[in-house]
This record gives structure tokens, C-alpha cells and sequence, in this order.
């Protein structure tokens, strides 16, 4: 195998439409590949940023255009003439020419395209050697407006175009939410999104491959894999050997002979290991992995495959269990039930080609998760992706690309989805961490319901998620795990009692967090509370003029489409009125922490009925007002840090009914934790006014309420108590805490009191502030005078009177730490309070 990446020297040019003159068309720019459009056309100064401000509806005019990837490289030598063009991924509608010879086009962004060209190639230096590439893209919006248009000519079942869930993206196969979604902009873009090669097979490649696991009684476990070979026109009788290495020498290699013929050639080796390690979840054990190496080999290596397998088992129990009728919905990973603590994952960037994954996966994994969900109107990740999720222990529920629409299901858009769907499970059945494949994102749901008022005479996509995605999972990941949709179960996709469920009335419905409380889903795999971007992302897109919580700029990036009186609105039931943008950052994100921790809490204490929480959403592709707890830049909001909290695998929760709250302890453990439960009702000034201590606790994998204390004695005294609650375990098991307020955060009554912050040096490049006040402090928020961003272990929590509160700052030493802290800016809902410093030069060393 010779691969050779084409990635230098390419240029855009936009396509001409007939009517406007040469003279009045753009220049050629250089252009990146990867890369998309828009990408070009700024780092040329041909449009704005996007982002910045409105400059969304300025660009518009770029996904109307014809767009032209050009570029010329040489091939020195060429050892076969089975040589492939491969385009990992073109964004979307594309025709491909080759020395001025068309040798393909395409329409599919999720998968990859190949040509043979190994007789059109020029072979050599100079002008009759260099090659001339070109890849012509068409306006995916008019060829999807034609296509639609052809389909209702066709006399196929349609019904009247909506904006929303029946339009022109339905037939195109690109990222739905290019096309703008209740959190991204209308970006639509073209370009060559992933690498482009040339690619010499002289005698075999290997394709791919899957594993399967059988677990012996003794710890032992036999790995059969089944390697995919191609081999080359003049090699199909050609004596191959396949080598499958386990090379972290838990086995030895195993070597089988390949069968000859044509097409894709199955090889498949056996591999014993004496003492089997498992891929475990996040929070229930290491993810093991055993690194492989597949070899193809005749006198010499053809081709090789490197990467990870990771042994485990997964079981989708569904079951009547006697929880008022239905039945359950829960993981079951290598013979334990797991309650699922996840998020959505939406694409990192609007324009795709330049991945954003960055840190969050491994934030995600410090904070308790252990499944992302990757929603259906985004893309089939990247390898790396994958690699994250395998090494993080982090699972992943993958939903196919298709999103909250109707989609045409026969003929050629049917064998178009067969082929994005073998495609995809090709690459990524290997993954350990990838659990669950789903068929779509609301579509069940939307047809259910009547979306739009639309009444199509048959479910268009029926046939997609019930007859060909249930057929490919079969034959190419046998013994995956396939759901048809999210959510789906019932009669009524959306049950509370069977299948997983989208609990969207609270936001789009009744409007307050409080009313988690009175769901009783199964699984609970889409909710959430919408918070602004960070200070440093709003930085990126606003002029000094835009800074205000109604600007028109902020009210543009606010895409949630509730009306920015109704966003605010949520906001304020429970938290001030946002005057500045630093209010609006402030206060919108301790809302979504409230709201998040509410309703988490309340499905964690329903453990045994409930058995998953994934909200809405993790992360996000521009800055922007959205539900995700992750902004653009990578900026944790104030919600993750509430997550490592409600996520934590001990949780202890407080409810108040009337004048009572009880404590609950949920386990996610596999082993019963006991100890001592202290609840203390307690004045904003440290005064004691009513406590309960007593030994209690709770089995493994359950919850338990454990105890319960009288709000009697602050009956009068609401708007400056709290109550604290502690359980320490009697084993080396981590105490947990949490705080209950008693009056809404905008009403507290707090009074100034001085918080000191004491410097201790803990290592290189870190140190840790510990901070503490003689009285109650809700909500420190810590950030940078200058908006950059800062590595904290923890933020917007609460201070408690008279109990210093450690945060680990990364990437600060102590040579720069009291500069450091001179530069924080401390906000609260307290009274204004002095900041005092504790001295450098008293620094301990930890």
C-alpha cells in the first residue's frame, strides 16, 4: 500500500451563474483542504466571520453559489495502476473531474468516495506530468429544492412543504443542522471536509474489520475477529497470510491463510486470552484495552490495520418490572445494571472540517458521565472521537443521521441509506465504547404527534429505520444493539412508561425547572434549560456596543426560539433580572445549574424505575444562548461544575415537602455504603438552628431515603437559611454533601462578610485557592478580569460560613499565583464583600 495525501495547493473559485459577467466574479483564493467554504472565503477577506454579530445573513449568499476546488500535484511513481482517488469526505454534492475527465460525482457527506484513475494518472514531473484536479460542488439548497420538487412530481407520497420537518434537506445527505437548528446558525458550506488520497494497492488492503467476545467461566475469553481483504485484479490467487496481534503480549499472535477471489475477502483468526481484562464505563472500572494489529501479508506486509478492541458485554433490558405497568429500559454492562449519566453531543463547529473536540470528552469523563449520545442531526464522529470515548470509558448511544423530519425511503434514497449505513458500520463496530446504534431523533415522535400539522399519507422514513437500518445492523454488527428511534416505546413514542423519552414540556411547555419533578420516564434521554455562552466566547462575536443582556447582537444569538422575553422570563422566576451581560452570563447559568441539578436528582432518586439520564446538550458549535453546559471556546458553564455534583457516583439529595426535607443517598456503586448522615438547618451568619445526626445508608447500585429534618424553627427565617446535609461513609469512600435553599436565590438576604483566599502551591503549573468566609456566600463565581479563560476544579458553588472550600487552578504556579488571584473577579449573590489575600510567602507545599 502507497498512500499519498493531496492536500497542498488548492484553490477556490466561485462558479459563475450564466448570467453575470466574468469581470464580476470572485478571483480564485487559496483554499484548505480539509476545509469548507466559508473557511476560504473569510481567511480571504471575502465575507466576515460569520459569528461575529449578524453577519449569519450577510454570508447567505455563499450556500446559493457554485463553488470550485482546484489543485495540480505530480506522481512521481506508480507501482500498480489499481490506484484509488479517495475522498474521505466531500460536503456534499460534488462532481469530480481528472485531468479534465469526469470520474465521478457525489452526494453524500457521511461516507467516503473512491475512484479508479490508475489509467487517467500522469506520471512524472513538469507539464505533462502534473495532474489537474478539480471538485465542482453544487448549492446543496437548490439541488435539495429540485429534488424535492422532483419527488412530488413523481407522483410519490408528500404532503406540503414546512420549513421545519418536511423541506429541501430532506434530500440531501448532509449534517442537518448545517441547515440551522434551535441552537446553530444557517451555515450551510460546501468543501472537501475530510483528506483527500492516492491510494496504490500493489497486491491486497485491508478494509476493515469486527471482533466478537466469549467469556469462559474462569476469567478466560476467546476473541475471534474477522478481517475484511481486497485484493488487486492480478492478485486474486496470490498466497496471502492474515496476522492478528494482540500487542500488549496477553496472546500471541495468530496467523491464518487468506482466501482467494474477488470483492471483500473475509479472514478470521481466533485469539485466547488466559485472563481476560474488561472495558468497563466510566465509574465502574478501567477501560481496558487491548492495543491490535492486523497484518496482511504474502512474501512481504501488504497492508496493516492498528487500533483497540475492548472486551465487554452489552444488554438492553426490557422487562416488566412491576413499576406501574410498561417495563424497564436500562444497561446492563458486563452482567451489572448501570444508570446512565450522559449528555447530547452535537458537532463541535458549524463547519465540520475543523474539529473541536479538544478536552470536552475528557471533562465529560471528570465529571461523572459515562454516555454521550450522538444526536441524529449531526455527523457519524471522527476516529478520534471514538478513541476518546474507548479510552475515557465513556459509552456512546450512536444515532444514525437523520433528524426531527420526513424522509423519502424508496429507491435510490433507499439504497442511498443501505450505503451511508454499511459505510458507517464498517468503521465504527470496532469501538468498544459505541453501545447502541438508533435510528433517528424524533421522527417516531414527530409523526406521532402531528408535527407542524402535517399529515402525510404514510410515515416517509418508516421503511429506513424498521427495514434497512435493522437489516444492516444484522449483517455487518451482529449482536449490536439497535433502537429505532429516540424516543421511542409504546404505543406513544414519548411513554413515561416503556422505552426512552424526550421530556421537552418543561421547556418548551410549563416553562419552570420545578416541574421535572412530576415526570416518571423510564429513561430520560433528551431534556434541558437553555444558558448563555461564557464572557470569553460572547468576546469573539460582539462589538463593545453589542454588550448588553437585550442587545440586538445578543438577542441574535439566541437561537432557542422562545422568545427572548420568554428566555428571560425563565431566567427570572428564580434569579435577578439581567441588566448587563455579565448578569445575563451570570444568572442564565446558575438557572440551567438549578435546573439540570433539579431535575437529575429527582430522576436519580427514582433508580429502579429510572435508569438513565442524558440531557440536552453537552457541548456547543459557535457561541451562542443554548442549552449546552460546554460553550464554543471550551469554557465550562456554571452546570458542569453542578454536574460532577449530581453525577457524583455517591449522591446525597435533598427535597423539601412543606416543612420537611429528607435526605436520599443513591448509590451507583456495586458494593452498599454506610456511615454517619448529618443535616443541619443553618443561618447565613453560621447559627445552627436546627440538626440531626444518625447512622444510616444504602445498598449497592440502589437509593434509600436515610433521614429527614424540621424547617419549624426557620419558619420566619427563610430568605437567610439553607440547609446542609453531610454523609461521611465509614469506609475510605469520599463524604458527600449538598445545599438546599429555602427561599428563591433572587430573595436571599445575605451581608457582607470579607472572603479570604489563602495561596497553597501544589505542584507545577498548579495551585489550589482555599477560600472562606465567616458567613454564608451563594454562587462564587471566579473568573478573569480579562474574560480569558481559567482551568478550575470546581466554580459557582456555595461558600458556607466558617468552612474553607479548596479550587485546584491549572496552569498556574506559584511564582505567578498571588498575580493570578490580583486579577480574579469574584461574583456572587452576596452583598458586596472585601477580598483579602493570605500572604505568598507563607505558601505551604503540598
Amino acid at each position: 500500500m502507497i498512500r499519498t495525501e493531496i492536500a497542498e495547493g488548492w484553490r477556490l473559485f466561485e462558479c459563475p451563474p450564466a448570467d453575470l459577467p466574468a469581470h464580476n466574479t470572485l478571483p480564485p483564493i487559496p483554499a484548505g483542504v480539509p476545509g469548507h467554504a466559508h473557511l476560504d472565503l473569510m481567511e480571504a477577506g471575502v465575507i466576515p466571520d460569520p459569528f461575529y454579530r449578524l453577519h449569519e445573513r450577510d454570508v447567505a449568499w455563499v450556500d446559493d453559489a457554485d463553488w470550485i476546488y482546484e489543485t495540480q500535484f505530480d506522481v512521481d511513481r506508480l507501482e500498480t495502476r489499481n490506484t484509488y482517488l479517495v475522498f474521505h469526505g466531500l460536503d456534499t454534492v460534488a462532481e469530480i473531474s481528472l485531468n479534465g475527465e469526469t470520474i465521478g460525482a457525489t452526494d453524500n457527506m457521511h461516507i467516503a468516495h473512491e475512484f479508479l484513475v490508475g489509467d487517467r494518472l500522469r506520471v512524472g514531473k513538469g507539464e505533462d506530468g502534473t495532474n489537474t484536479l478539480r471538485v465542482t460542488f453544487r448549492s446543496a439548497r437548490r439541488i435539495g429544492r429540485e429534488r424535492m420538487q422532483a419527488w412530488n412530481d413523481s407522483g410519490n407520497d408528500s404532503m406540503p412543504r414546512h420549513w421545519d420537518f418536511w423541506d429541501v434537506r430532506a434530500f440531501v445527505r448532509k449534517a442537518q443542522y448545517m441547515y440551522g437548528w434551535d441552537w446553530g446558525p444557517v451555515l450551510l458550506s460546501c468543501g472537501i471536509w475530510k483528506p483527500v488520497e492516492l491510494v496504490q494497492v500493489t497486491t491486497a488492503r485491508l478494509l476493515d474489520f469486527r471482533y466478537d467476545v466469549d467469556f469462559g467461566s474462569s476469567g478466560e475469553a476467546t476473541v475471534t475477529v474477522e478481517a475484511f481483504v481486497e485484493r488487486a485484479p492480478d492478485a486474486v490467487d496470490t498466497p496471502l497470510t492474515l496476522t492478528v496481534a494482540l500487542t500488549d503480549d496477553s496472546a500471541a499472535p495468530v496467523t491464518v491463510d487468506v482466501p482467494t477471489g474477488t470483492g471483500r475477502i473475509k479472514a478470521s483468526a481466533t485469539v485466547e486470552i488466559a485472563r481476560a481484562k474488561r472495558w468497563q464505563p466510566n465509574g465502574l472500572g478501567a477501560p481496558h484495552l487491548y492495543p491490535v494489529e492486523l497484518t496482511v501479508s504474502s512474501t512481504t506486509v501488504c497492508d496493516r490495520l492498528t487500533g483497540s478492541i475492548g472486551l465487554r458485554t452489552v444488554e438492553l433490558i426490557r422487562e416488566p418490572d412491576g413499576e406501574g405497568g410498561g417495563e424497564s429500559f436500562k444497561f446492563r454492562v458486563n452482567g451489572d445494571d448501570v444508570f446512565i449519566k450522559g449528555a447530547n453531543w452535537i458537532p463541535s463547529y458549524s463547519f465540520p472540517s475543523k474539529e473541536h473536540i479538544g478536552d470536552q470528552i475528557r471533562m465529560a469523563r471528570d465529571a461523572g458521565f459515562n454516555m454521550l449520545r450522538i444526536w441524529g442531526g449531526g455527523l457519524y464522529e471522527s476516529a478520534e472521537f471514538y478513541r476518546e470515548c474507548d479510552r475515557n470509558g465513556i459509552m456512546v448511544w450512536q444515532d444514525f443521521a437523520y433528524g426531527c423530519s420526513y424522509y423519502p425511503d424508496t429507491g435510490e434514497y433507499a439504497e442511498a441509506a443501505r450505503r451511508e449505513a454499511v459505510e458507517n458500520v464498517r468503521r465504527l463496530r470496532a469501538h468498544p465504547s459505541l453501545v447502541i446504534w438508533c435510528g433517528n431523533n424524533e421522527n417516531h415522535m414527530m409523526h406521532h404527534q402531528d408535527w407542524g400539522s402535517l399529515k402525510p399519507p404514510r410515515y416517509l422514513g418508516h421503511a429506513i429505520y424498521h427495514e434497512i437500518l435493522p437489516s444492516v445492523i444484522a449483517e455487518e454488527d451482529p449482536g449490536a444493539l439497535y433502537w429505532p428511534s429516540s424516543p421511542f416505546g409504546g404505543d406513544n413514542p414519548n411513554s413515561e412508561d416503556a422505552g426512552d423519552m424526550h421530556n421537552w414540556d418543561v421547556w418548551h411547555g410549563r416553562g419552570d425547572w420545578i416541574h421535572y419533578a412530576e415526570n416518571k420516564s423510564r429513561f430520560v434521554s433528551e431534556f434541558g434549560f437553555a444558558a448563555s455562552c461564557g464572557l470569553a466566547a460572547w468576546k469573539t462575536v460582539l462589538a463593545d456596543t453589542d454588550r448588553g443582556a437585550r442587545s440586538t447582537a445578543v438577542r441574535w444569538h439566541d437561537k432557542t426560539r422562545k422568545g427572548y422575553d420568554t428566555y428571560l422570563r425563565y431566567i427570572t422566576t428564580h434569579f435577578p433580572v439581567p441588566e448587563t451581560l455579565e448578569d445575563l452570563v451570570y444568572y442564565s447559568q446558575l438557572n440551567q445549574a438549578e435546573a439540570l441539578k433539579f431535575g437529575i436528582e429527582h430522576y436519580r432518586r427514582l433508580k429502579g424505575r429510572c435508569w438513565g439520564t442524558i440531557f440536552w446538550q453537552l457541548n456547543d458549535c459557535w457561541p451562542v444562548q443554548s442549552w449546552a453546559i460546554i460553550d464554543s471556546l471550551g469554557e465550562p458553564k456554571a452546570a458542569y461544575y453542578a454536574s460532577k455534583r449530581f453525577y457524583a457516583p455517591l449522591l446525597l439529595s435533598l427535597v423539601r415537602t412543606g416543612d420537611v426535607v429528607e435526605a436520599h443517598l443513591i448509590n451507583d456503586r456495586l458494593t452498599a455504603v454506610a456511615g454517619t448522615l448529618q443535616l443541619a438547618v443553618t443561618a447565613f451568619d453560621g447559627t445552627i438552628i436546627e440538626e440531626v445526626s444518625l447512622l444510616t445508608g444504602v445498598g449497592p447500585n440502589g437509593n434509600a431515603a436515610v433521614g429527614s429534618i424540621s424547617l419549624a424553627l426557620a419558619a420566619t427565617r427563610e430568605r437567610e437559611t439553607f440547609v446542609h446535609g453531610t454523609f461521611t461513609p465509614s469506609t475510605e469512600v469520599d463524604a458527600v454533601e449538598n445545599v438546599l435553599l429555602l427561599a428563591e436565590p433572587k430573595d436571599l438576604e445575605t451581608k457582607p462578610s470579607p472572603l479570604a483566599i489563602e495561596i497553597i502551591a501544589t505542584g507545577p503549573g498548579q495551585v489550589d485557592l482555599e477560600l472562606s468566609s465567616a458567613a454564608f456566600v451563594p454562587y462564587v463565581w471566579l473568573r478573569s478580569g480579562d474574560t480569558s479563560i481559567l482551568k478550575l476544579s470546581d466554580n459557582f458553588f456555595h461558600l458556607l460560613p466558617g468552612r474553607p472550600h479548596r479550587v485546584t487552578v491549572r496552569g498556574v504556579d506559584a511564582s505567578t499565583a498571588r498575580c493570578f488571584v490580583d486579577g480574579l473577579v469574584n461574583t456572587s449573590l452576596s452583598a458586596p464583600t472585601e477580598i483579602v489575600i493570605g500572604e505568598l510567602d507563607g505558601v505551604q507545599v503540598v
